[in-house]
């Protein structure tokens, strides 16, 4: 990177032409229908045989080079939709506003402002500027982008796979430059309610606010074995060491904003009687200390701000109601469950608790999770101690949003080809794995067995957070490579 380099220059090159086009098209979850619309007319100006689903969903089709129309066709395949974090102090709408996109030397970011939506807006952008180019030769190339990937998998789960003649797929929904996808985990979404019941409090109480904050967060796949912590989970320290000394009332409590991003902030207000205040002030501050050198290294802007409001009489949770959240929070999986005997350093089982809240107006505390797991089986009995711990503390538990995982193919000619591919280009290793993050092939091989898929992409980090990022030189570089690896073709 140059000192020259700027956002104009870099939207000269094809791939980031593409995704800075898409940084200014609002797309998140569920809202993906004038990025659609807009990447169906561009295919349809290009020349390209295309269609478009109900759910938003593209299907794209350029035909092969010259003297290769009888080799066996390449799918690409990435998602249009992002996550929307943003940072406290930060005023975006995502529905409405452009990503704003800042050049940091080799990387793209939003400035610590919002999620940047390189997941996966550059692998859209990747799999456009393939499409358009033509200087290098190709088998027949057929791309599908899908939707709510991010949510409920929607697209991917009501995609007509039918429609492509490919048998080899290449996910464009990758993080790591020298690492290919291999297989992926599957999860879900797990919600849990309980009916909760205020009451006045007394003139004796105090009232104190609580805020962990400053935490990196992250992927609840991608970054849940990088040992950031959870917000949710220090503030639920905090109470639970409180409630050891004197009984808790909880008047107000929001940590996380989605369940598959770790939770950064996390607050509550609690009520005590007040001659025990000086006494939990202190615990607080000595956990907070604590907390700094648990957890300081990865989190350097880590805080933690007690505050004492005034005694405006707040209304509270009822003492069982507050044991029963505080219990629920306490007891719920979170991090790692497992790792994966076979490929050292692979996660695979985990549970991320991404929302936990009071709904005053609905009287009603809701924590949100997602297990993952490499195995149907394993995430099903993460559930099922989430379905007991809402039979032990009363509440109900309601289940969406399943994905399949997508089982490591050891036989895989495309990631035979990748390696080889990657080790001729660059000379380095291409290391091929299977991943703790959910990707959308599971749904693919669930229609089509007999797929052969992978999943290729540039460095990029701390996703779904307001710190991610992608680098320019490996977006550069897995553009030279996804060329060369479709050029040369599977055999």
């Amino acid at each position: 990177m140059t000192e020259q380099m700027t956002l104009e220059a870099l939207e000269k090159e094809p791939v980031f032409h593409y995704f800075l086009a898409l940084c200014r098209i609002p797309h998140p979850t569920f809202q993906e229908k004038l990025l659609s619309d807009t990447i169906f007319t561009w295919a349809r100006n290009q020349g390209f045989t295309c269609r478009q689903d109900a759910y938003h969903n593209l299907y794209i089709r350029k035909p092969a080079s010259t003297g290769r129309e009888k080799e066996p066709a390449v799918m690409l395949q990435a998602h249009l939709d992002m996550v929307s974090q943003k940072a406290p102090h930060v005023v975006h709408d995502f529905a409405k506003d452009p990503i704003p996109v800042k050049l940091e030397d080799d990387l793209l970011t939003t400035g610590g402002r919002t999620t940047l939506g390189a997941d996966d807006g550059i692998g859209v952008a990747l799999a456009m500027a393939l499409l358009a180019a033509d200087d290098f030769s190709h088998p027949e190339l057929e791309v599908l982008f899908t939707t709510a990937e991010e949510d409920d998998f929607s697209g991917a789960l009501n995609a007509d796979v039918s429609w492509f003649h490919a048998p080899y797929v290449i996910d464009l929904d990758n993080a790591s430059e020298h690492h290919a996808t291999t297989g992926s985990a599957g999860g879900c979404c797990v919600r849990y309610e309980r009916p909760v019941t205020y009451k006045r409090t007394t003139a004796s109480f105090a009232f104190v606010r609580c805020h962990v904050g400053g935490m990196r967060g992250g992927h609840s796949g991608e970054d849940i074995h990088r040992g950031r912590g959870s917000a949710i989970e220090l503030l639920t320290r905090m109470m639970a060491e409180a409630e050891k000394i004197v009984t808790l009332y909880l008047a107000d409590l929001k940590g996380g904003s989605f369940r598959i991003a770790i939770s950064r902030d996390a607050s509550a207000v609690l009520a005590f009687p007040a001659d025990a205040l000086q006494k939990v002030m202190a615990l607080w501050k000595k956990m907070g200390e604590a907390f700094k050198v648990e957890y300081g290294a990865v989190n350097p802007d880590l805080f933690i701000q007690t505050e004492v409001l005034p005694d405006e009489r707040f209304e509270v949770l009822t003492a069982e109601d507050t044991r029963a959240v505080l219990c629920y929070l306490l007891l719920a999986p979170q991090g790692i469950v497992e790792m994966n005997g076979m490929v050292p350093g692979v996660v695979q089982s985990s549970a991320n608790l991404g929302e936990a809240r009071l709904e005053r107006e609905k009287s009603r505390f809701v924590a949100v999770s997602e297990p993952r797991s490499s195995f149907a089986s394993r995430r099903d009995a993460i559930v099922d101690k989430m379905r007991l711990l809402s039979q032990l503390f009363g509440g109900t538990i309601d289940v969406s949003c399943v994905y399949p995982g997508w089982p490591d193919n050891p036989d895989s000619q495309l990631k035979k080809m990748a390696v080889s591919c990657y080790r001729k280009l660059y000379g380095e290793e291409l290391a091929a794995t299977p991943v703790h993050v959910g990707l959308e092939c599971g749904f693919f091989l669930e229609k089509r067995p007999e797929l052969d898929c992978i999943s290729i992409g540039p460095d990029a980090g701390n996703l779904h957070s307001p710190q991610e990022f992608v680098s320019i030189s490996s977006t550069r570089r897995v553009f030279a490579f996804l060329k060369e690896l479709i050029g040369k073709a599977v055999e």
